[in-house]
């Protein structure tokens, strides 16, 4: 429940800084959709690959995967809202969206490194456990 509040409280401010952020608002400040796409990969990767070494093709490719992941969450938000802003759906979206990302990542990694994969994305801050979108 208190995930579910969570990711309720996170989709409506998200619902509310887009709009600002389209029109050059937002004012900076690093965090979800005021970062550029660089940043927002590099900040997934920090959180998600603590404490493991990627090969560069391997870290190409899941670059890759996290921009591809955070298309689809932007445009499942955006017919969410244009269908009315129903925030089960979108919750189901994003969560649905969040695994297939970190199925992905997973698959690119040695066994040793999906244990601290998956301690990371535990750990990680918005909607622990499930790598917080």
């Amino acid at each position: 429940m208190k995930n579910t509040l969570r990711l309720i409280a996170a989709a409506a401010v998200l619902a509310i800084a887009t709009p600002a952020f389209a029109q050059g608002g937002g004012g900076g400040g690093g965090r979800g959709m005021q970062m550029t796409p660089e940043q927002f990969v590099a900040r997934q990767k920090e959180l998600l690959f603590k404490d493991i070494t990627l090969a560069p093709a391997v870290a190409a490719k899941a670059d890759t995967i996290i921009m591809n992941a955070r298309a689809k969450q932007m445009e499942a938000m955006q017919a969410a809202r244009a269908g009315g802003g129903d925030m089960a759906a979108m919750q189901e979206a994003n969560q649905k969206l969040t695994k297939e990302r970190n199925d992905a990542l997973k698959a690119l990694l040695s066994d040793a490194d999906k244990a601290k994969f998956d301690a990371n994305v535990a750990a990680m801050p918005q909607g622990r456990g499930r790598g917080g979108f």
